[in-house]
């Protein structure tokens, strides 16, 4: 069959679909009609002729209100003579330099305020007559989104910047522009290593670009590093994070940093005055505990002997207290370590095992997920020898019993160490079991307890403390992160 045959007209003629069928004015009449955005004619004299409904809901007039007046209706006062100028230069020569195209304009709402808009415009005849059609967005949410950016990244105390993925700089905030004394015009356009505070020295340079080329990879930069400032240098928190798109490209690097010189010095005074402190407390304390031993063997009176034993046995204790603070000094004010994964029940066989040798009437038990993997290094084992000595001695009974207890959870390893003592008072849990302030009436006596505290924040973990459910004796848990 022929497509004559098939149809019943010539074959030459198109067949109708309903590709061709539709009515093209009134498909583009409904288009402009049911647009989000608005359009706006004027002709030669600036006399608005045309206006569609989205018009009004950008500046509240409706079309009836807007077709026969002038654009300088939609104008603020402030700007009529230059728009005035603006278009009369166009028209009388014709510059084809000047851009209508994505135009950022604030626009005079119905009831008077001012509306930010983009405005592209575009020239065009129509029976004969030469007009202007403007595409108009209501741009009121990206300001205020954008003065909200501006907000906070111009009123931290830290210096932040952004950067193209290859380091050059397209931002950089008051607070680090102020730092060095330089203007924005000074930065933006360079790679981020070639600015002025990386110019202290190669290290500097150095660093900022291994940053770069790590963030730029997908992968989060930080560390310590001295820049260069206008009247002085600092030591700062330095970061370079990478921001991607959906697909996991980098589309920008974030740079902060944090000044932290005045803290880097306080460590650099407390390492010394802990070292000197230190040193001398323990000769001087030997000196007095020889010294005490030597009267309790040579006196003949028993009291005195037994003074001198009280002295000896004092010095002993604050020799102790003294390998403690140094402890705790180690952990707060010595860089971290790196963390690795650490089996929890190899630590704790080790741990136990000198435990059950210095507290041999005492039972210690262990149960549960002794395979379990934390992050940690170490000082693991300072931990759990605290936690289990201080159950061991803080109890009144002559055979303690402690049972340890390991749960593996998704994203923790929980290990509770419970007792059977009169618990641990309060005094001693401020500002280790909670956010009390530590005060001369709320304080503990050791400092066991806060060194635990302190290395398990240290490993991004917690401590918790509760009585026993059975109403005899204390749990401490410690919420250790799992190693990936």
């Amino acid at each position: 069959m022929t497509d004559g045959e098939r149809t019943g007209t010539d074959a030459s003629e198109p067949l109708e679909s309903p590709l061709f069928a539709f009515d093209e004015s009134e498909f583009f009449r409904q288009l402009v009609a049911n647009t989000s955005e608005g359009l706006l004619t004027i002709d030669e004299e600036s006399t608005i002729v045309f206006a569609n409904p989205a018009i009004e809901d950008i500046l509240g007039y409706s079309p009836e209100d807007l077709i026969g007046s002038s654009k300088m209706t939609l104008i603020p006062e402030r700007l009529q003579s230059a728009h005035a100028a603006g278009l009369e230069k166009y028209l009388r020569t014709g510059d084809k330099h000047i851009n209508w195209d994505g135009i950022e304009l604030p626009a005079l709402h119905k009831d008077g305020h001012e509306v930010p808009v983009l405005v592209s415009l575009r020239e065009h005849t129509h029976e004969g007559r030469r007009l202007f059609t403007g595409l108009f967005r209501d741009i009121s949410d990206q300001k205020a989104r954008q003065r909200r950016f501006e907000a906070v990244f111009n009123n931290t105390y830290q210096f932040t910047g952004l950067l193209d993925p290859d380091g050059t700089v397209l931002e950089a905030n008051r607070t680090a522009l102020a730092f060095a004394g330089i203007d924005r015009a000074d930065v933006v356009g360079k790679p981020v290593w070639d600015t002025y505070w990386f110019q202290l020295g190669e290290t500097a340079r150095e660093t900022a670009l291994e940053a770069v080329k790590r963030a730029g990879d997908g992968e989060l930069f930080g560390g310590e590093i001295r820049i260069q400032g206008d009247d002085r240098t600092a030591v700062i928190d330095f970061s370079v994070r990478p921001i991607t798109d959906q697909q996991g490209a980098v589309q920008l690097l974030v740079v902060e940093g944090r000044d932290i010189t005045a803290l880097k010095l306080r460590e650099q005074h407390l390492r010394v005055l802990h070292r000197l402190l230190r040193h001398n407390l323990r000769n001087e304390l030997n000196v007095i505990g020889g010294f005490a031993e030597t009267l309790v063997a040579e006196l003949e009176d028993e009291t005195h002997r037994e003074n001198a034993a009280e002295i000896a046995a004092a010095a002993a204790s604050l020799i102790e207290l003294n390998e403690s603070t140094k402890e705790l000094a180690d952990v707060t004010l010595e860089d971290g370590l790196p963390r690795r994964p650490v089996a929890v029940g190899d630590v704790l066989e080790t741990v136990l095992a000198d435990l059950r040798d210095r507290y041999s009437a005492s039972t210690i038990t262990v149960a549960g997920a002794t395979d379990a993997v934390v992050a940690g290094d170490d000082r693991l084992a300072t931990v759990f020898e605290e936690l289990v000595q201080n159950a061991i001695t803080h109890t009144d009974a002559a055979e303690p019993t402690v049972e340890i207890d390991i749960e593996e959870g998704a994203d923790t390893v929980d290990v509770r160490v419970l007792d059977t003592g009169p618990g641990i008072p309060v005094t001693e849990r401020a500002g280790i079991f909670n956010d009390e302030p530590v005060t001369q009436v709320r304080h503990g006596n050791g400092l066991g307890l806060w060194l635990a505290s302190l290395i398990v924040d240290d490993y991004g973990g917690s401590l918790d403390y509760e009585p026993r459910s059975d109403g005899e004796g204390s749990c401490v848990t410690v919420h250790f992160p799992r190693a990936q």
